[in-house]
């Protein structure tokens, strides 16, 4: 009977709740929205942070895998992941006390065939245990095994999820079937999950290498590694191991440039490799520190959220005091009212608990989406962006505990003491509301400064990102196909760049580079070695004939088209002449950072460059590309022609560094440049087609807009964070705003008698309105200089995070504090304008 009658006073009391609640839909549906606000945020940042910190590689074991890196003593910023031999990888498998398993992969193009179809996909060629080692089962079929590397073994591939819906149409009866993988007949034994991205998230199909590579191809193809740790061992152990096994390697090879002469080894879990800054292309930001600022962000914008909720509970209460006195004087005991008012709080909160998860649920869809778009896809690879239910019950249960905590502080308060002076008071609300003023003032104060230490934050992202997005990098990346084509591999473990150094090689070049420029909507095009920003940061040592005056500088090799394609900007003299080109002149243009170095403010058109050990440079590369190693004199001697503005070479964030364009004297690296007058994805299919016209066994290693490059290598972190963290600082102002607005339309509704009297002996609407102003801005003013306070002293972290940006940037405060000023005016004025309509005689009854 006992249980009988509780629930049916729980369900009296739940029904007279949500009946108080429905009456007051203005308090209850911008309390409901704050909470869920803050509820769904906190748990898509939490569910983001997770995920890619700790869940971010689809593998067994994810936690133990590491990457074993490279730190040049010389140069502490060249850290990066070591590129070994099948050799010393072996060695590596062999010798070690840390690893229990040890892979290498390496990447490359292949031309597929199956009849007259043929598809071209980003290969990744992996150690024959390189499936295992991850442990993730094929979608379909079945992955690459151990035995697929001994010799003699069937010829199988694997391919990815993405390769098999876009190219077989999401084919299951492809499994099985035979295709010419770069000429050599393989079977298609499995398809991998749609996020298995175990060596990079590009490529789209694998194949294993043999055990037993030929003596050329030990000697020369060289890997990526990944190993993981054995149970129980540390990041310090493995790095101590590795850092004796990479010098045991060094001293094998003492002439290999991927040791540098001093250097320590070690090795870094797989995610925080994945989510560091990059080394490849020198971005600064890692995503890891920005999901630790993102993190912090959301926990002070759920503070926001219920404090927000907290004030305008506190405020209901204070307004509710005369009728909780009064029920309390007709009988109601303190435990019936604690009660009902527990109940009120906890509909309230766990509307807005359902209301949370609906708007955490839109959000995760598109953060999800936007983590995984083509841009982004390095930063999510394997991790599903997912609804993480602990931190949505953690988020919840917070909101429940502090909504019930503020719910019940009103009647806590009214229930004590003498009931007298709350009866007999005269306005609502007016016996709590000089006592409780000050708390709840105290609470908009609070949000205010919080939001301006978020809104400074998003704010310094968002400066740093224009920065970053508005660098001159000496050339207009607008509109330009980067398209870096090669023969196809003739095995899958070397490269077949020799035929780009014979006659014949060159002929069938110039005749695709014929095919592209015949394509409609292509202005011009151009023959570079490299990526327009990205290179070459480094080379030969350089000097001025007869000076002792020595520079590194990166060379260039460009055809006479480059400048104009590129739109570069010459400062004196000419850009590299036809015949120049054609005829592989030794002549040179040199960058302003050179010219400078080398000439200081004299001019050095018609002057010499003198490249020291320029047989040993080219002869290296060309050993590289198994081509003839020819000689030329040591020292070669370049005629300088003319001087161009500098162009970015070392990443968009560095300074240009030296940096000399010359004719292609050292051929088999060629990238295409090409200059569309019309979007550049929309002529890709035509260019790719009459690529294959001119030559099929022409592969695509690069072929992307210069601005998608741009975009994925340098401006994708920033733009991450951006992303994020600019709606937390919106909706902490948008709370703000409800904040302000609240109390002051509720000190409004508490001094309607004083504001009536002040209007009935004379005062002027408009001092009445700068009456309640000064109040409104009395608080802001106070929440803008803790607010600044703190952000002077928090913003300091982010410094890793932004670039070409002060963490004090005066022009960031400024816009900030002009943008809260703005929405507490806004928030202020429509309460303090109704005051202003009050009517004195209906104001001195007010009850």
């Amino acid at each position: 009977m006992d249980v009988v009658f509780l629930l049916d006073t729980w369900a009296r009391d739940f029904r007279y709740a949500v009946r108080s609640l429905r009456k007051d839909l203005r308090f209850t549906g911008i309390a409901v929205f704050a909470l869920a606000l803050g509820i769904g945020a906190s748990t898509v940042v939490f569910s983001v942070f997770y995920n890619l910190l700790f869940n971010a590689l689809a593998a067994t074991d994810a936690q133990r895998l590491v990457v074993p890196l490279i730190e040049d003593a010389a140069n502490p910023d060249a850290v990066s992941g070591i590129f070994i031999s099948w050799a010393d990888l072996i060695y590596l498998k062999e010798h070690n006390q840390v690893f229990d398993g040890v892979i290498g992969y390496r990447w490359g193009r292949a031309i597929v065939q199956q009849g007259p179809r043929v598809f071209q996909f980003a290969q990744a060629m992996v150690t024959a245990d390189a499936f295992d080692f991850y442990g993730v089962p094929a979608f379909l079929g079945r992955g690459i095994s151990y035995e697929d590397g001994a010799p003699g073994a069937p010829k199988v591939f694997v391919v990815s999820y993405g390769a098999w819906k876009a190219e077989f149409g999401a084919d299951p009866a492809i499994i099985g079937k035979n295709f010419v993988v770069n000429g050599q007949p393989r079977t298609l034994v499995g398809v991998m999950p749609e996020r298995f991205h175990g060596f990079g998230a590009s490529q789209e199909l694998f194949t294993p290498l043999n055990w037993a590579p030929s003596e050329e191809e030990a000697k020369i193809a060289k890997f990526n590694v990944r190993a993981r740790l054995r149970r129980g061992v540390t990041l310090a152990a493995g790095s101590a191991e590795f850092d004796i096994i990479a010098r045991r390697l060094a001293a094998m090879h003492p002439d290999d440039d991927d040791y540098p002469k001093k250097f320590t080894a070690r090795v870094v879990s797989s995610n925080d490799y994945l989510l560091g800054a990059s080394t490849v292309f020198n971005s600064k930001i890692g995503m890891k520190s920005i999901l630790y600022d993102l993190l912090a962000a959301v926990l002070v914008l759920l503070l926001i959220a219920c404090s927000n909720v907290a004030n305008l509970l506190l405020a209901r209460g204070l307004v509710r005091e005369k009728e909780i006195a009064l029920r309390s004087a007709l009988g109601a005991s303190r435990g019936q009212i604690l009660r009902q008012l527990l109940m009120e709080s906890l509909v309230l909160a766990l509307s807005a608990c359902v209301a949370g998860c609906v708007v955490a649920w839109g959000a995760m869809k598109l953060v999800d989406i936007a983590v995984h778009q083509k841009t982004w896809a390095e930063i999510g690879r394997d991790a599903v962006i997912g609804m993480n239910i602990p931190v949505l019950l953690f988020a919840a249960g917070i909101t429940v505990l502090y909504t019930g905590l503020c719910g019940l502080v009103p009647a806590l308060r009214v229930t004590r003491g003498d009931l007298q002076p709350r009866l007999g008071s005269s306005g609502k609300g007016s016996s709590g509301g000089l006592r409780h003023g000050g708390l709840r003032a105290s609470l908009v104060i609070g949000q205010i400064a919080l939001s301006i230490v978020l809104l400074i934050g998003a704010g310094l992202m968002m400066r740093s990102l224009y920065k970053l997005t508005h660098i001159d990098l000496g050339f207009d990346p607008k509109n330009i196909l980067v398209v870096a084509l090669s023969p196809a591999r003739t095995t899958d473990q070397l490269p077949d760049r020799a035929l780009m150094g014979t006659a014949e090689g060159q002929a069938r070049f110039e005749r695709v580079m014929e095919k592209i420029k015949g394509v409609p909507g292509v202005a011009s095009v151009a023959v570079d070695n490299t990526i327009p920003g990205y290179g070459p940061s480094n080379g030969p040592k350089v000097t001025v004939p007869g000076s002792t005056h020595v520079e590194n500088a990166g060379l260039d090799e460009c055809d006479e088209n480059c400048a104009d394609t590129l739109r570069m900007r010459m400062i004196a003299g000419r850009w590299l002449s036809r015949d120049e080109v054609a005829t592989r002149q030794y002549a040179a243009v040199l960058n302003q950072k050179l010219a400078r170095d080398l000439f200081g403010e004299a001019d050095p058109v018609g002057k010499q460059l003198e490249v020291q050990g320029f047989d040993r440079w080219r002869n290296g590369l060309q050993r590289a590309y198994r081509m003839n190693a020819e000689g030329t004199p040591s020292d070669a001697r370049f005629q300088i022609v003319g001087i161009v503005a500098d162009v970015k070479n070392a990443g968009p964030q560095q300074p240009a560094m030296p940096m000399a364009f010359i004719p292609p004297l050292i051929v088999g690296n060629f990238i295409v440049q090409v200059r569309t007058i019309v979007e550049p994805r929309s002529i890709m299919h035509a260019v790719q087609e009459q690529v294959w016209a001119a030559d099929r066994a022409q592969v695509f290693w690069t072929f992307d807009p210069l601005e998608e490059i741009l975009e994925q290598y340098t401006y994708t972190t920033p733009e991450f964070g951006v992303t994020l963290s600019g709606p937390l600082a919106a909706i902490a102002l948008f709370l703000v705003v409800v904040g302000v607005f609240s109390v002051m339309a509720y000190t409004v509704s508490l001094q309607t008698q004083e504001i009536g009297l002040r209007m009935a002996v004379g005062a002027q609407q408009r001092e009445i309105l700068a009456m309640v102003l000064r109040r409104g801005m009395a608080l802001i003013a106070a929440g803008i200089f803790i607010g600044l306070f703190a952000s002077f002293a928090l913003t300091r972290f982010l410094a890793s995070q932004i670039w070409g940006t002060s963490p004090t940037d005066p022009w960031t405060f400024a816009a900030v504090l002009a943008l809260v000023v703005a929405a507490g005016l806004a928030a202020c004025y429509f309460p303090a304008h109704r005051a202003t309509r009050v009517d004195p005689l209906v104001a001195l009854r007010y009850e």
